[in-house]
């Protein structure tokens, strides 16, 4: 890991350094370092979850807060506020590593939450994340696709997602599902769609919310509510959201 930071730090900093000063290089090295070490244990606690060692999971997390929270510091010491923005404030924008490192702490902690069988407070903290993303500097249709220095930076050997708006949603929508609150989990997810369908109407979303639509409406209304979430996906050509989302079966 020490190697690939030191490669990244290279790249980031231009090659030989230019005019970045020895200070600033460190705290590169520092917050790459961290938000490395935050998805890699993240990694590691999803493994643990699936295989159903959630004692160890939440040890696991516990170094995750530690490193999570370095990185948010640095971040808030080094925000771009000012019109001599820091290359460390500016990383935040454009690699993806250390940009979702605060967000997936708190995916994971709505992971624990939900494998501890606790929906409502694991739905929380889905959708602070959520939230979280969705004030991000970037622009909300841009923020999931990856940087171009993301695209041709060396790497580490791994990367994190460029966003985790889809990976919240979906958790979410199942929270939604698990709680039993049928009107509001329903009115919560059809917002989101109407706010944006190409970002929020995901595969997931769609099977989960025709779901509810299964449990908390009569035959014929169930069938309308599917038909109308099929011709949505349709309006905004979103072909990666099959048939079989809608359980028009």
């Amino acid at each position: 890991l020490e190697d690939g930071v030191g490669r990244e730090v290279d790249w980031w900093c231009g090659g030989d350094g230019g005019d970045v000063s020895e200070e600033e290089r460190k705290q590169m090295n520092e917050l790459i370092t961290d938000a490395a070490h935050v998805e890699l244990l993240s990694r590691q606690l999803l493994i643990l979850l699936q295989s159903g060692a959630v004692h160890a999971a939440e040890i696991v997390q516990e170094d995750v807060r530690r490193h999570a929270a370095r990185v948010q510091s640095s971040q808030q010491r080094n925000h771009p506020a000012s019109s001599t923005t820091t290359l460390v404030g500016a990383t935040r924008e454009v690699m993806a590593l250390v940009r979702q490192a605060p967000h997936r702490q708190m995916v994971n902690e709505g992971l624990l939450l939900f494998a501890r069988c606790k929906h409502t407070d694991a739905a929380k903290y889905f959708r602070d994340a959520l939230n979280q993303q969705r004030l991000d500097a970037n622009p909300p249709m841009g923020c999931h696709l990856p940087t171009w220095n993301d695209l041709t930076s060396p790497t580490l050997g791994f990367s994190a997602e460029p966003s985790l708006i889809v990976e919240c949603l979906n958790n979410m929508s199942l929270c939604l599902l698990y709680s039993g609150h049928m009107q509001s989990s329903v009115q919560e997810l059809e917002n989101l769609i109407r706010e944006d369908p190409c970002l929020y109407l995901t595969e997931g979303v769609a099977f989960n919310l025709c779901t509810l639509y299964e449990l908390g409406s009569e035959g014929e209304e169930c069938m309308r509510k599917k038909k109308v979430l099929q011709r949505v996906a349709k309006r905004f050509y979103l072909h990666d959201v099959g048939v079989e989302s809608f359980r028009l079966g």
